[in-house]
Formats: structure tokens, sequence, C-alpha cells
């Protein structure tokens, strides 16, 4: 794995006002690379900084103690916690010890795991294609069509007694449709459905209630039927951003930037930087983690790589004021006060 913690050369990394969780990001940092010189430094330096480190740190190890774990080979004494001046309470007022915190949080980890294996689980019974992180995958179908697949995405294909049917179960693909009058194409979302006769367009799904759903046409039209709502023709150079409800608005888009995933390109244009974010998942083998209250308000437009997201986050932080911290090879906190 890699090298520890890595920072943004434009920015230092701010300490965690919650010692507890910064000892739980130094376990999986210490864990990644036992035997890196650098990180074991980083990590004396954080110990030694503040008390509350050290305690942190030793409730972090009574609680591998407490489930069985063996002591790991990156354990480091931490310093004696400063003795507290005793305090006559009243009222004695019973409290989970502090180290079951930990417990439950590692326990918390584990449900959040199975949570997370079970719908991949799901999907992979249900797709008849999907794709891998940073892997765009062509697919030709029975009638000659085309499905370009974005990263981390699945369909399900239905061609029985006539139908011309796939439906997007997640992520990102992009269609170049052979005409059949007599047998229309859908693509059925979770939010719309859009039927052509032939064209090429890109639809993307949603990944949660937040984030719109959204069709881009190359060229050609498709007809937008909507759960909600009545339905809206597009043609080539339009695109729609389906939102819940069946809010649906409307804009103009460049042929040539419909699915510019396709040339691992991420372009965008007066979009929320956590839309952006999000896009740049698929395309990252570990996890994104975004801090900070200013996020939301952000709107951000560049053209970014994204096969290397890494360095496109740190494009954002540089442009936008945000901070990019690396853990290991697979952690990554994107960070904007």
């Amino acid at each position: 794995m890699g090298s520890g913690i890595q920072d943004d050369p434009s920015s230092s990394v701010p300490a965690s006002p919650d010692a507890e969780e910064q000892a739980i990001l130094w376990t999986i940092a210490l864990r990644d690379a036992p035997a890196d010189i650098i990180v074991q430094r980083q990590f004396q330096a954080w110990l030694t900084a503040d008390p509350a480190h050290g305690i942190a740190w030793a409730e972090m190890a009574h609680v591998y103690d407490r489930l069985g774990d063996v002591e790991p080979a990156f354990a480091v004494r931490a310093p004696p916690a400063p003795k507290a001046r005793p305090t006559i309470h009243p009222v004695a007022v019973a409290k989970r010890p502090r180290a079951w915190r930990g417990a439950a949080q590692l326990a918390g980890c584990t449900l959040c795991l199975t949570c997370l294996v079970a719908p991949s689980a799901m999907l992979r019974l249900r797709a008849d294609h999907q794709s891998g992180v940073a892997e765009v995958q062509k697919i030709s179908l029975a009638d000659g069509s085309v499905v370009q697949l974005a990263p981390l995405s699945a369909i399900a294909v239905d061609y029985a007694n006539g139908r011309r049917d796939v439906t997007l179960l997640k992520g990102e693909a992009f269609f170049t449709v052979t005409p059949d009058r007599r047998h229309p194409f859908r693509v059925i979302g979770e939010r719309a459905t859009i039927t052509v006769l032939g064209t090429a367009f890109d639809v993307r799904e949603v990944q949660d209630e937040a984030h719109p759903a959204f069709v881009g046409v190359e060229h050609g039209r498709v007809q937008v039927a909507l759960m909600h709502g009545r339905p809206h023709l597009l043609t080539g150079g339009q695109a729609a951003a389906i939102g819940p409800a069946g809010a649906i608005q409307r804009q103009a888009i460049a042929p040539a930037q419909v699915a510019a995933w396709r040339a691992r390109q991420l372009i965008v244009q007066d979009e929320p930087i956590t839309e952006a974010i999000e896009r740049l998942r698929p395309w990252f083998g570990g996890m994104i983690v975004t801090h900070g209250s200013a996020l939301a308000q952000q709107r951000l437009t560049g053209i970014f790589n994204a096969s290397d997201p890494v360095q496109a986050l740190r494009g954002m932080a540089r442009a936008y004021g945000g901070r990019v911290t690396m853990i290991g090879d697979w952690l990554i906190i994107y960070s904007q006060d």
C-alpha cells in the first residue's frame, strides 16, 4: 500500500477537534503502512502534541483488548495520562465506559460493511453487465446497438418478445442505438424512461435522493417520460437534469461533451462541488470523504482528468480553497471551511 498520510503541498492538515476520531484514523494509517518511517514520525508527533491524544490512543488499545484482538505491530505506548483532580459530585450518574464507545464504532463499521456488501451482491444478481472501478466497458447488444458503461455502472438487458429494454441499475451509460421503428429502444431508470428510435445519448442514474439523474443527447431525438409529470422531448445538443418528484431542468450541452467520461474527462459546468466529487468516486478504488459546511454552496466549473482522481481533487482544492488529505492509498479527505 501507500506511504501513509500525505497532504496537498499547498496546505497543512489541521488537527481534528475530536481526538478519538484522530486515533481511529491513525489506527487505519498505521495498519496500512506499518513499516513507513515517515508515518511513524508523524504519529509520534501527534501522540505527544496533546495529552488528550495519548488518552484516546490508550482507549483504542483497550478496545482491541476487549475485542480479543492481538496487539498490532505498530502499537506505541502512550505517555501516562495526567492525573485528574478528584471531584465530588452530589449525584453519581452511571456512564457507559468511553472504551466501549470505540467498540461501538468498530461494530458500526462492521454493520456499514454489511450494508455495503449486501446491495453489491444483489446488484450482481440483477445485472447482465457490470463495470469495475475506473473501467469503461463496451457492450454490443443483439440488434447491433452499443452500450458503453462508465466506471462502477450496471445494466440489465431485456430483448425478449420483441422488446428492446435496458434498465440502468447503477451509474452511467452511453447508448448508440440501431434504428428500428417497430421496436423502440427504451432505457429505464429510477426517475424516468427514455425512448428512442435511433440516436446516441448518455444517461446517468441517481446516486441518492440528493443528486439528479441526467440525460444528454449527442445526436437524434429521445423522449423522456418521467415517473411524475409530462414527457419531454430532447434533441441533439440538449440535456436534462431530473430531480426528485419529477422536477426537470433543461440545459444546452455541446455534443462533444456528452459522456466525456468516455475520454476519461470530467467536465463540470457551474455544478455544486459535491456533485463533481460524486462523479469522481467511481474512478477511485477507495473512499472519498468530504467535510466542511462550505462545500454545499461552492459551485465549480472546469475540466479534470477523471483517470487521476487524486490530482483532479487537488486541482479543485487549489482553485476553490479546499484541502486534500490522503491516508494510505485508499482514503481521501476533501475538506473546505
